[in-house]
């Protein structure tokens, strides 16, 4: 959803809105022949889903789809930008080889009708990404028709390409949707499962306890042998838990490209060069010129804020006449030439108001009553407005204030607020109404105030080529210098380069702490050798990176040594389990075993069966349920638990009451099992694929 705010639509504001919206939900049906040669040669796919591979040729025409969309609409396809459309791509092609692939076994075909797909978009039944928008929406907050028409034929006639991927993706998510909702509609409970649930959510235990937990004394105090840790592995390693994904670890040191002296001043010249140009582009030239030199690309102009630059330059700009430039000056490492685009007339508004709100399904019809009642007041006797303020306001951001909000444009309120403000004379009150609610609104003051308006060229001093071959030169030196991996962290710790550890990589995972650009290293660490040996330079962003690879670990079962350090605490954990116990053996008054422990003895008060944590901060699902196995007025042996030890004396234990209402209780577990068929359906779909993402041997 990130990248939808990088389009800017050359279609006109309607089309601007909405664009962004369904490019979210796009979902190409279509796989593309596969039959081509393979992607650079070698192994050509990117994966398999339910054993069907996945071509890297097949998947790149997708990609270069909607980076052609993106591209259509003046959209720059930059390296993050292209990662992200790479992500989708793959999560599609995911529910198409799982939900679609369902939904057409299950009947529900390949295409919908023609009434169907103009239903969903501007029938009665619209897409949620265009209902909930408010560019569709008429006054009464419903999808207005005749806004979704003139979208969706604006898109048909500018944009076909868009319309045709807009097209095949409306028409998998109807039959994605048909068949979720088949799966939730088949949901249902059985009375055994609903007695079930309601006797475990009112069944109910009190009693007190003391803990002792395994934190309370140092692991330093326990020793676990090779032969616990190997006996615990041994017992413990095919639970879900310590299932292992693939995947690399690896330390880096990064050599950072900074820019140079001369480097500074080639960029203080280029703005000069150009100076002369920006000077003599007038009207919508200089906006244009603007978006071709600039590094932040931006064609309107902006309010001026005095301080921005420097105290003479400052000055300069803030005396200058229309259309002079000023520069070029320095602003940390950018330096800017700024053109004075004009000086504007902006209206400003000083106002007081009340808010009595609408919104968690208040009437209207009584607020607006008490809205009247209180505009009434005012109007009489205008010295109780900030009493009125105080006791009736729902604007917390204002009440401190009296009310006010102190003077603003027209470009800051809602619409219907800002009329309030603008189109009544200073001193009227009147009421309202916005989405917030209705508003008693006072205007206190009215003015028009000078705004100066500026064009900015800015251009970051960057590293040239002759600072880049200096950087590499060093980085390579450490690299060829130095085969294996202590004299590497050797030589980068004599020079004073951090070494960055970086832990279980995996595959997917295209993050790396503290590089700016890591996909080329990513790439190296999926692919390098276990030989201890640094790797080339790699570019990273304005940096040269060398690499080490520490480790691989692979999918599934995780052998001793990848485990050995969580294992050892777990080994640690018994030992101190065993200590424990023996030390609260047969002791049942709680208030000495307290004292014996250095703890205190806590009280659980009506604790249903089906909570997972003791009072305390106790996560311990296995714990409660062997309390409410206990007898009324007992005290337990020392039960074992995930985070300590407990002794537990049970005062009551009361039974879930006569169930009264079963339809009820039915139609609640019902709702709760159809609100999470979703997501567990998709979840279930994916498990059953033994999908596989290889898409690192490529990108």
């Amino acid at each position: 959803m990130a990248v939808i705010g990088q389009i800017r639509n050359r279609m006109g504001g309607l089309l601007v809105a909405v664009v962004g919206g369904a490019l979210v939900i796009f979902v190409v049906s279509d796989f593309f022949d596969s039959g081509n040669k393979a992607f650079g040669g070698g192994d050509r796919s990117i994966g398999t889903i339910a054993g069907e591979e996945i071509d890297v040729q097949a998947f790149e025409r997708r990609v270069d789809e909607q980076e052609e969309v993106y591209r259509s609409n003046g959209t720059t396809v930059d390296a993050q930008l292209q990662e992200q459309i790479r992500n989708n791509v793959w999560n599609e092609i995911l529910r198409e080889r799982t939900l679609l692939s369902r939904a057409k076994e299950a009947g529900f075909g390949e295409l919908i009708s023609r009434e169907e797909f103009d239903d969903i978009r501007f029938g009665n039944n619209v897409l949620p990404d265009f209902k909930g928008n408010p560019n569709f929406q008429g006054a009464d907050g419903q999808p207005d028709k005749t806004k979704l028409r003139q979208y969706f034929k604006s898109i048909q006639e500018q944009a076909p390409m868009f319309f045709e991927l807009q097209k095949r993706t409306f028409v998998n998510e109807r039959l994605i949707a048909k068949y979720n909702t088949l799966v939730k509609k088949s949901c249902f409970v059985n009375s055994a499962q609903v007695t079930d649930e309601f006797t475990q959510k009112n069944a109910k235990a009190t009693f007190t306890f003391v803990a002792k937990r395994y934190d309370a004394e140092p692991d330093s105090l326990y020793t676990a042998s090779e032969e616990d840790i190997r006996r615990y592995y041994d017992a413990h390693k095919n639970e879900k838990k310590w299932e292992q994904k693939a995947s690399r670890s690896f330390d880096y040191v990064r050599i950072p490209v900074v820019a140079s002296e001369s480097d500074i001043l080639e960029a203080q010249k280029e703005l000069a060069d150009i100076l002369p140009a920006f000077q003599a582009a007038k009207g919508k030239d200089d906006s244009t010129f603007v978006m071709a030199n600039a590094d932040t690309k931006s064609a309107a102009a902006t309010p001026y804020t005095e301080g921005s630059a420097d105290k003479l330059n400052d000055s300069l700009i803030t005396h200058a006449d229309t259309g002079a430039v000023v520069g070029p000056f320095r602003t940390a490492d950018t330096w800017k030439l700024v053109k004075v685009k004009e000086l504007a007339d902006v209206s400003e508004a000083r106002v007081r108001h009340i808010l009595l709100g609408t919104q968690g399904g208040k009437p209207e019809d009584e607020v607006k009553q008490r809205a009247d009642s209180i505009l009434a007041v005012v109007k009489r006797d205008k010295s109780k407005f900030e009493e009125m303020v105080k006791k009736y306001s729902e604007d917390q951001g204002s009440v401190q204030n009296g009310g006010v909000y102190e003077w603003f444009d027209k470009t800051r309120m809602v619409p219907e607020f800002t009329a309030a403000s603008f189109d009544q004379k200073v001193g009227a009150t009147t009421i309202c109404k916005t989405s917030y609610g209705f508003h008693i609104v006072e205007v206190l003051g009215q003015r028009t105030r000078k705004e100066r308006r500026v064009l900015t060229v800015d251009r970051r001093s960057r590293p040239l080529p002759p600072t880049f071959k200096e950087a590499y030169k060093k980085a390579n030196e450490l690299s060829l210098n130095h085969a294996d991996t202590a004299a590497f962290r050797k030589a980068a710790e004599e020079q004073g380069l951090a070494i960055t550890p970086v832990k279980d990589l995996r595959a997917d995972n295209k993050y790396v702490p503290g590089l700016q650009d890591p996909t080329s290293v990513v790439t190296w660490a999926n692919r390098a050798e276990l030989d201890g040996k640094p790797s080339a330079p790699i570019e990273s962003g304005e940096a040269y990176v060398v690499c080490v690879l520490k480790g691989i670990k692979q999918d599934g079962v995780p052998t001793l040594e990848d485990v050995r350090e969580p294992f050892t605490r777990e080994a640690v954990k018994e030992k101190k389990a065993e200590a424990f116990m023996k030390q609260m053996e047969g002791k049942t008054d709680l208030n000495v075993l307290a004292t014996e422990t250095k703890g205190s003895v806590q009280n659980a008060q009506d604790m249903p069966f089906n909570s997972f944590s003791i009072p305390g901060g106790y996560n311990e699902p296995e714990v409660i349920g062997r309390v409410f196995g206990m007898k009324p007025g007992s005290t337990s042996a020392p039960l074992k638990g995930d985070m300590g030890v407990y002794v537990v004396n049970l005062a009551t234990l009361t039974p879930a009451p006569q169930m009264t209402d079963a339809e009820t209780e039915k139609k609640q577990l019902v709702d709760r099992k159809r609100n999470s068929a979703e997501g567990q359906l998709f979840n279930a779909l994916r498990n059953a694929s033994d999908v596989k993402d290889e898409r690192y041997k490529f990108y």
